[in-house]
């Protein structure tokens, strides 16, 4: 909510004119009704009064983010969340391709390295991504359960490598990314993934 709106708000529920308002404040009526429609702003002198006034904290009044910013910025992080889970599912599943360096003209000991290297990268940004946790319990609750995600992540791949199952690998991988992300996130992690649509 915005300025204005808190101060016609805080106004209106303590039963206050507009000119009531601007005889103890002394100034005009005008200028409260500026201030109401967000064509002007009070001064901090005038907006310390004003919470005296409306018995509320001075913090509260001035505090301009509204709901949809907050919204937008969970939204944002959702989705840099997902991407690097994502990211870090096809690294799973590019590490248990077989690998034919002759095709790519590099070392063998080099396409490794590379391939692991993109895994820890995914794996990193995902772990970064906890931050946006503010709650303390949620958040020692979340690097648990993506710690146990990553455990079962790598023992899938240690199979596929070396039961040679590529294709069962790549299964088992997908398979257990939607399960996280479907079912761990939202259930357990405090986390919305997917967009839930309102029924009508």
């Amino acid at each position: 909510m915005m300025l204005n709106e808190k101060l016609k708000q805080c106004r209106e529920n303590s039963g206050f004119s507009q000119e009531k308002i601007a005889e103890l404040l002394g100034v005009s009526r005008q200028a409260v009704t500026k201030w109401e429609n967000g064509q002007s702003s009070p001064s901090s002198h005038n907006l310390t009064a004003l919470a005296s006034i409306y018995k509320t904290s001075l913090d509260e009044l001035a505090d301009n983010k509204n709901k949809g910013e907050v919204k937008d910025k969970k939204i944002l992080h959702s989705n840099l969340t997902l991407i690097a889970i994502i990211l870090q599912a096809s690294s799973l599943n590019v590490c248990i391709q077989p690998m034919l360096p002759e095709e790519y003209g590099l070392p063998y000991t080099a396409l490794l390295l590379f391939k692991f290297l993109s895994l820890l990268a995914c794996s990193t940004w995902m772990a970064y991504n906890l931050r946006y946790e503010k709650n303390s319990i949620q958040f020692r609750k979340n690097v648990k359960f993506e710690l146990g995600y990553c455990l079962v992540q790598v023992g899938v791949m240690l199979f596929a490598l070396y039961s040679q199952l590529t294709f069962a690998g790549t299964l088992l991988i997908i398979f257990v990314t939607i399960i996280y992300i479907f079912v761990i996130n939202p259930k357990y992690m405090n986390r919305t993934m997917v967009v839930k649509k309102n029924r009508k």
